[in-house]
């Protein structure tokens, strides 16, 4: 039987929960899982990992030969775009969720090829380690010109790769030109504002801004030449744009009280890391510089650089993480989200030998392919009649230009329920869909090519409704920055709708502020706290058949 309790009795519980929950301010939050995993580990705990290159068809390679030496699963895997094999791309982005369903970080390097040349894919020495003429630097870092305009369209080649991943719910520590201060590199070593810090800055808000990507911690990284100190302040291009700062150790010298300050300095706060190093580092040093979230073993070098013995003694000690030392990242496995998994499937025609079948096997490297003719249909049966809310459909380079997206619940009476034209994007995601169906069909009515229609995955996710008297679970929420200052954004996934009630309650239990939360806009939605006095907090935020309630320190 419930009963009310008097207000000061109230007042006493809340403020009794507050300061038994944050006995000191919670730790720095942000929207990723991954990036808060290391400003929690951040002074106690590294992640051991290790780095694989080439070739891209075989992703876990130099992962696989530390296992076999070392007896021990690196913590992070470390992959990259590289400036080859492009085909092979899938493959590795294929391993970079695998990776992290395993509970791995998973972080991606990008070898660039050298846009003035206009040559990709191309060779390390003719085009990674490559100059630009000034002239040329400077049309590619000003909008509208024609080596930005090709920039730009090689990181749409990017593009379908981070929305498949983000689909997938993987977050992907991305460290796009590395060794920022490296002239050897046509990127690195251009100092000033519109140098090497310039071309960074456009291509994070490129794909963060223009393409809406939000599953990628950026990791600004730096060479530990002499000139650290200083490069650290002439290549940073601002704390707004990086999430992790890190230092690739290839000087002689090692790791240098001189260099961890200088990394430490720049981050202000942030997570720091050794982003390549091949002389690994004893399990001794890092605890003399414990700031250090993760490192990367470059590749061969682990091999060539390191002894046996010493690869089992760092990977065995107690402040190195690996892989089953990490928590994971919680949530499903998405295939099992994912209705059109490995369900039947018909097409209307087939390019042998890619079967309707690997439209929906969950793997990325495989597709269904038609004949070279409009029209063509694929077909999935669900198994059920289903509440619909999203699809999405990964199209290889042959895509659909134009296609409608059906369902029905006899597959033979269909709904139209989206209707696409001209399309030019390999990833494509319908939301808000509000339909009921057992059977989804892709009719595409225009090919994009020359070839025929080519699926790589159809997704299919349910509608999130509430059944009568059963509460429905949530995501965890999450709010960020915490401490706040002016505002607080506050993280809820597409289960918490616009009327979802935000409260917040001081430790006396008294409502100081309370809000719909509003439609979704993105990632977040913002929660002014400029008014609040500063202090410790509880916000509650709830909606029909669900509450939940996270605390908060108002700065």
């Amino acid at each position: 039987m419930l009963r009310s309790l008097p207000q000061s009795a109230l007042a006493g519980s809340l403020a009794a929960l507050l300061a038994g929950l944050v006995p000191k301010p919670a730790a720095a939050q942000t929207p990723f899982k991954s990036l808060n995993y290391l400003y929690s580990i951040s002074g106690s705990k590294v992640i051991g990992g290790i780095h694989n290159k080439e070739p891209l068809s075989a992703p876990t390679a130099y992962t696989d030969q530390l296992e076999f030496v070392s007896g021990k699963v690196a913590g992070l895997w470390g992959g990259d775009f590289l400036f080859s094999a492009y085909a092979d791309r899938w493959t590795m982005i294929r391993e970079a969720e695998r990776q992290w369903q395993k509970g791995a970080f998973v972080t991606l390097t990008w070898h660039a090829c050298n846009p003035a040349q206009n040559v990709s894919p191309c060779t390390f020495g003719a085009g990674v380690t490559s100059r630009m003429s000034d002239a040329d630097w400077a049309d590619l870092v000003t909008d509208g010109t024609v080596l930005n305009s090709r920039w730009k369209s090689w990181l749409d080649e990017l593009v379908p790769y981070f929305q498949y991943l983000k689909a997938r719910g993987v977050e992907v520590a991305f460290r796009p030109f590395h060794e920022i201060n490296q002239p050897a590199f046509w990127w690195g070593g251009r100092s000033g504002p519109a140098g090497s810090r310039k071309l960074y800055q456009l291509t994070h808000d490129y794909l963060t801004t223009t393409k809406g990507l939000d599953n990628i911690v950026w990791v600004w990284n730096i060479q530990d030449f002499p000139t650290l100190a200083s490069d650290v302040n002439t290549y940073s291009p601002g704390s707004g744009y990086f999430d992790v700062a890190s230092l690739d150790f290839y000087n002689g010298d090692g790791l240098t009280t001189a260099k961890y300050n200088a990394l430490l300095s720049i981050a202000a706060g942030k997570p720091i890391a050794i982003g390549e190093i091949g002389q690994l580092p004893t399990a001794a040093q890092l605890a003399a510089q414990p700031k250090w979230t993760y490192f990367m073993g470059w590749s061969e070098l682990v091999f060539s650089q390191n002894t046996q013995a010493q690869l089992i003694s760092l990977y065995s000690a107690p402040n190195v993480l690996t892989l089953d030392e990490l928590p994971g990242w919680g949530g499903p496995n998405p295939n099992t989200l994912n209705l059109a998994y490995q369900k039947p499937v018909t097409a209307t025609s087939t390019e042998a030998p890619n079967a309707a079948a690997y439209a929906v096997d969950g793997d990325p490297t495989t597709r269904w392919g038609s004949l070279y003719a409009d029209p063509q249909e694929l077909t999935v049966d669900l198994g059920a009649p289903a509440a619909l809310s999203r699809v999405v459909i990964l199209w290889e380079t042959a895509l659909g230009r134009d296609y409608l997206v059906q369902g029905s619940l006899d597959n033979v009476t269909w709904a139209t329920l989206k209707t696409v034209t001209g399309n030019t994007e390999q990833f494509n995601e319908h939301a808000n869909l509000n339909a009921t169906a057992r059977y989804l069909r892709v009719k595409g009515t225009a090919r994009g090519t020359a070839y025929g229609f080519s699926i790589r995955e159809i997704m299919a996710y349910r509608s999130v409704a509430l059944a009568a008297g059963q509460p429905q679970s949530a995501a965890p929420v999450q709010v960020y920055p915490n401490p706040a200052g002016a505002s607080l954004a506050v993280a809820l996934g597409p289960e918490w709708p616009a009327a979802t009630q935000l409260t917040v309650l001081d430790p006396a239990g008294r409502v100081v502020a309370s809000q719909p939360a509003g439609p979704a806009s993105g990632p977040t939605r913002p929660l002014p706290t400029a008014g609040l006095a500063p202090g410790l907090y509880l916000l509650r935020v709830q909606r029909p058949g669900a509450s939940q309630a996270v605390r908060f320190v108002k700065e």
